[in-house]
């Protein structure tokens, strides 16, 4: 993980995702403010600047921002939805405005399953657009899937579901879904029970990388990842001492994350790699402690493939 500042340029959106992290507000970033944020960024020294939201396309200067953030010297990536990016004339708009990269968020390669979890019947043929396009394109395309009860059972499956249909994808970013948001509260069948996403999330992770491919996980405890422990975003960012910076269009306003340190149980105490593991999130809410386990690996090992 680089240093990267990620910037919400608008909280509406075109879905109404069951597990959404960020709901509906009416505020927007003036176009203004956001090249204040990317020069402030690129004082301090970070690598690049992540737009999102809400559905950051719904945000109308969202290629002046771009185009802006390119003349600075600040790579410019955008997590978005696919559903306007359908639209070919719009992508190439973002491409051409300078876009370097392109976080496209799919939830499963089960239509009825992504209907479900969009909120949108139409989602997943909008995504196989945006993919297809894009494979005309130089910008890199990542794959963000948020991990949840409707689709832990099979995450392997649409990641070569994924990559057989679009093989020039060549990274995914995973993460458990966040169950401290208002709209899981309402909805708390979506929050997945560790031990049921363990078995596809490594047959996902194995089958990525004997393709060649790469992954990241968020919100993942080391002792869910296998051999992957290197592959840990929060593991990374302890032992390379990286940070984190988010600017909200909400009561957080600026959020910083540096300490990388969710919640220990008492099996974490009697774990080796207690000290590169981030923990749990929301541990004694929405997950379980007792579903984490102490393990016997040694560190160094992860350590280095990090630093390497």
């Amino acid at each position: 993980m680089a240093n990267l500042g990620y910037i919400q340029v608008v909280r509406r959106c075109n879905q109404v995702c069951r597990f959404c992290s960020n709901p509906v507000n009416e505020r927007e970033l003036t176009l203004a403010r956001g090249k204040r944020l990317i020069d402030g960024y690129r004082r301090r020294g970070y690598d690049g600047v992540i737009l999102t939201g809400g559905e950051p396309t719904l945000y109308e200067p969202l290629a002046k921002l771009i185009a802006y953030a390119a003349r600075r010297g600040m790579p410019c990536r955008l997590i978005t939805n696919a559903q306007r990016t359908a639209d070919p004339a719009y992508l190439d708009g973002l491409v051409e405005a300078g876009l370097s990269h392109l976080h496209v968020s799919v939830h499963s390669h089960r239509k009825a399953v992504q209907a479900d979890l969009s909120g949108n019947p139409d989602s997943l043929a909008n995504i196989v657009r945006t993919l297809a396009r894009l494979s005309r394109r130089t910008l890199s395309v990542d794959i963000n899937q948020t991990i949840c009860a409707q689709n832990a059972d099979h995450v392997h499956e649409t990641a070569r579901w994924l990559c057989e249909r679009f093989p020039y994808l060549k990274h995914f970013s995973w993460t458990y879904l966040d169950p401290l948001v208002e709209r899981v509260a309402k909805d708390p069948g979506t929050v997945p029970a560790l031990r049921a996403t363990k078995r596809s999330l490594l047959l996902a992770m194995r089958w990525l990388d004997r393709s060649g491919r790469t992954f990241r996980l968020e919100k993942v405890p080391l002792c869910y990842m296998g051999e992957f422990g290197h592959c840990s975003t929060e593991t990374r960012a302890i032992v390379k001492g990286e940070r984190r910076a988010v600017d909200f269009l909400d009561e957080r306003v600026h959020y910083k994350e540096s300490a990388w340190r969710y919640g220990k149980s008492a099996a974490c105490g009697r774990c080796s790699l207690t000290s590169i593991c981030a923990g749990l999130w929301d541990m004694g809410g929405s997950y379980d402690p007792a579903e984490l386990v102490a393990q016997k690996t040694d560190p160094r090992p992860i350590i280095r493939r990090v630093l390497a």
